[in-house]
């Protein structure tokens, strides 16, 4: 059930944020026609995490450390391969009647990476959707900042607990991602929020399961705090009151004017010097 949702999830996927590359097919060398051929598996095990749940319809297998789970009905034939030590997932879906490939493309846990591949059913690619192209900090990128930053490995799933990315469309219009990291104790985790262009994190916290929060809804309480302080009553200057943020403004004006006037007051000072030597 877990992999039918992410099925319906990529088709319901929102492209606006997202590079949607259509390919005229007389520009494209034409791809050998991928069709499913499920005996590549036949030596695999049946998932012993899985054995109860077992059916021809939702079958899970086990090769060492690889996973793979095929779902298969007259509606969706999807194949995803995955490894225990890591969280990327390879996902490939077919036509259920021609076994033709129609999309294929990787996630990071169930976030979509990189391109995707389209294919019309004649096994042509017609499509692709680089998930890449809005955010300027990638995963790639993001998986070196946590390994710098914070000493932590993020491509072990037994430190990564979630990891999503969005377009902000109110207070931050900006790409964002939200990474939760999990603690050494059950339940709970460190959720960080990272400027999906800069790659700065703007915002951490811990929450836990009985008590879960979002780390952009309490970034933005830090930020509607501050926004009232920069708004309120700060000082009054020559009968003038101003509230902090126009404080700030204020006094960097007058910084600058100070300091253009002191350097404006030395270049005289060694011009006429120079001449009087």
């Amino acid at each position: 059930m877990k992999n039918l949702i992410m099925v319906l999830y990529f088709f319901s996927l929102n492209c606006t944020c997202q590079i949607t590359k259509e390919i005229k097919i007389n520009e494209i060398q034409i791809d050998t026609m991928k069709i499913l051929d499920l005996s590549i598996y036949k030596d695999w095990k049946v998932n012993p995490d899985f054995a109860s749940s077992q059916t021809s319809e939702n079958i899970n297998l086990v090769k060492g450390n690889d996973r793979v789970n095929i779902i298969i009905n007259d509606k969706i034939l999807q194949v995803e391969r995955s490894n225990i030590n890591n969280p990327y997932r390879h996902i490939w879906l077919y036509d259920p009647k021609s076994k033709i490939l129609q999309i294929t493309g990787v996630t990071y846990k169930i976030l979509p990476i990189g391109i995707f591949s389209f294919y019309n059913d004649k096994g042509i690619k017609f499509k692709e959707i680089d998930y890449e192209q809005s955010y300027k900090f990638s995963i790639t990128d993001m998986i070196k900042k946590f390994k710098i930053e914070y000493n932590l490995d993020i491509e072990n799933p037994k430190v990564l607990y979630d990891i999503n990315r969005f377009i902000g469309k109110t207070e931050l219009k900006i790409p964002l991602y939200e990474v939760s990291i999990r603690e050494d104790f059950p339940y709970v985790c460190t959720s960080y929020l990272i400027d999906g262009n800069t790659g700065k994190t703007l915002y951490s916290i811990k929450m836990d399961e009985i008590e879960p929060k979002s780390v952009l809804h309490e970034y933005f309480k830090i930020l509607k705090k501050q926004k009232e302080e920069d708004n309120a009553y700060f000082n009054t200057y020559k009968g003038k009151d101003y509230t902090k943020a126009e404080w700030e403004i204020f006094k960097e004006q007058h910084y600058k004017e100070y300091e253009r006037k002191k350097e404006s007051k030395g270049f005289w000072h060694d011009l006429f010097k120079k001449h009087d030597e």
